[in-house]
């Protein structure tokens, strides 16, 4: 994978970019450092004035003097690495905040296209186990990277000046850290990112389990996922061995080369000394100064496994931040106040270009109509609503309102004048007054009871110990799947659109529900244009004009009584509804 260094490079420079929007803390961080850090060469100076001068002149209030010195610079080199903690972490969280809203933010307005390549599973790893790694790759980078190469930088500069010969044959295995440390980046990066992507595969399968777990059940399914779970568990664990195997190989090497250089200054120091070349403070001065240096390179190795890991977490962040084709909610013509006249004209679409939905297709809804659109399943229906909001724009042909092209308005004014219920009524994690408020968040009480009284829920929210602000649990699983379905409805109803979409809206509740439903449409379509779709066809027959679809196209159209004379495909449908 050649492409692998460019590409870490390219994840981190782009991690410099959110630093950047916090620069003044960046170099509140970096003062700090350089001031604690240095702080450092206090202590081996003092241990090379004991035994070369304190200890040989039996200087007792030097002894005063310098461990004094060595206590207050140790006091304040650990306070200021607090104060240095604490400024980080408010850092660290900061850019962290701004990733992660930048994330959510573009997974929010991305195009539903996008979501039908992507496994829901793989966007929740990266945003839950992604982000926070790339978070650890500043804490480490900025907190422990930086601070370990300034300590190196002071440690060899103070060895250099105290004895550059000596400061030159010790640091002879250096440069054999640094290209060790070169070649693992090189070596591991395309295995971290391998790993990542199985621990993602496996976080999807956790949660197909967990969504589909009634069908799991009912199908006694247990044993065969349990299988397909053990085999992106094993995938996992061997991308894991295989990193792990690499730090194994790295860290007792570059920690063997470290060794190396302090035998090696032990053994010249002894002869440098023996020989007078240097004295026995500047020897204890030097093992310390060494410590100093090679104890960041050590901590460097450790840094240098997260960087990797985390930057290869990193670019499948800035892989989604990069996606084209980005909703622009904003642009376009705001539509005031629909009249809800819609047209479509000579429609082609296909969610894959190559297997076509919907074609030539023509269909006129006239304004404040209520329209039904009946068909088998597959037969397009459902597709017409999700580019009539514009989820998806057709591949020919185009759509009007009042007149337009739908891609003249702004997509957010254009979804503020529809109300759509999905064949999935879908409800988040909360009460059901938050989700009512998702219709009309300045919503009053009395406006809350007056939606679910038309969508006949009221009954039973009001039955609710809690009312209005009971939990209905993740996706509504509290309620049952009638009582979903009417809250879904109370919420298009609160919203107040001008048109409204209902999408098998009465497959869930029973007759006596289905019959006050009804009554409450035919209010609420007097003031609004109503596109309906059934397979219960008793839901339709009073529709102002009846369209029937199968295989993409419109078949026919007219009222109930009409199709009944001249559709015998609508006959058909008729018949198996017992109408």
């Amino acid at each position: 994978m050649p492409d692998r260094p460019s590409s870490s490079l390219s994840a981190a420079r782009r991690l410099l970019q959110f630093a950047r929007a916090h620069w003044r803390m960046a170099l509140l961080q970096f003062v700090l450092a350089v001031f604690g850090t240095s702080l450092i060469i206090v202590f081996p100076g003092v241990v090379q004035w004991f035994v070369d001068d304190i200890i040989p002149s039996k200087d007792i209030a030097g002894i005063w003097k310098a461990g004094g010195l060595a206590v207050g610079a140790f006091f304040l080199r650990e306070f200021l690495f607090y104060v240095r903690t604490r400024v980080n972490s408010v850092f660290e969280q900061r850019m962290i905040f701004d990733l992660r809203g930048q994330l959510h933010r573009k997974i929010a307005r991305l195009p539903l296209s996008w979501f039908d390549r992507q496994s829901t599973g793989d966007i929740l790893t990266r945003m839950a186990d992604d982000v926070p790694a790339t978070q650890r790759v500043i804490l480490e980078g900025i907190e422990q990277g930086l601070t370990s190469i300034l300590q190196i930088i002071i440690s060899a500069v103070v060895m250099f000046y105290t004895n550059s010969a000596f400061a030159l044959i010790v640091m002879i295995p250096t440069p054999f850290i640094a290209a060790g440390g070169w070649l693992f980046a090189r070596w591991v990066a395309p295995r971290a990112k391998l790993a990542r992507e199985a621990s993602s595969h496996m976080n999807s399968l956790l949660h197909d389990t967990i969504t589909g777990i009634r069908q799991i059940k009912s199908y006694t399914a247990e044993d065969t996922k349990q299988e397909d779970f053990n085999e992106a568990s094993h995938r996992l664990r061997q991308s894991q061995q295989r990193l792990m195997t690499a730090w194994a190989v790295y860290s007792p090497l570059m920690g063997f080369f470290g060794s190396f250089g302090l035998v090696m200054l032990l053994s010249l120091g002894a002869y440098g000394t023996i020989q007078g070349e240097i004295t026995t403070g500047e020897l204890f001065k030097f093992i310390f100064l060494l410590g100093f240096f090679f104890e960041p390179i050590a901590r460097l190795h450790g840094v240098n496994q997260t960087l990797v890991t985390g930057l290869a977490s990193a670019e499948r962040v800035f892989k989604i931040l990069d996606q084209e084709g980005e909703e622009d909610l904003e642009r376009g013509q705001a539509l005031i106040r629909a009249q809800g006249a819609i047209e479509f004209q000579d429609i082609g679409f296909g969610y894959q270009p190559e297997k076509p939905v919907l074609q030539h297709l023509h269909l006129t809804v006239h304004p404040r109509q209520t329209i039904a659109i009946v068909g088998a399943t597959g037969s397009g229906k459902s597709t017409l609503f999700q580019l009539l909001t514009r989820f998806y724009d057709p591949q020919s042909g185009s759509i009007t309102l009042d007149g337009k092209d739908i891609t003249a308005y702004s997509r957010i004014s254009l979804r503020d004048s529809i109300a759509y219920v999905t064949q999935d009524a879908f409800l988040f994690a909360g009460t059901i007054r938050e989700n009512l408020r998702l219709g009309k968040h300045d919503a009053t009480e009395e406006e809350l009871w007056l939606a679910l009284r038309h969508a006949c829920a009221e009954e039973f929210v009001r039955q609710h110990p809690n009312g209005l602000d009971a939990q209905v649990g993740e996706r509504g699983v509290m309620l049952s799947g009638g009582e979903r379905q009417r809250i879904a409805m109370a919420r298009a109803f609160l919203k107040d659109a001008p048109i409204l979409l209902l999408d098998e809206a009465t497959s869930a509740v029973d007759n006596r529900s289905e019959q006050l439903i009804q009554q409450a449409l035919e209010t609420l379509r007097q003031d609004r244009t109503c596109l309906v779709i059934a397979h219960r066809l008793s839901t339709v027959v009073s529709a102002d004009v009846i369209y029937v679809m199968r295989q993409g196209e419109v078949l026919a159209h007219g009222r109930h009584e009409e199709l009944l004379e001249s559709c015998a495909y609508y006959r058909e449908l008729a018949s198996l509804a017992l109408l």
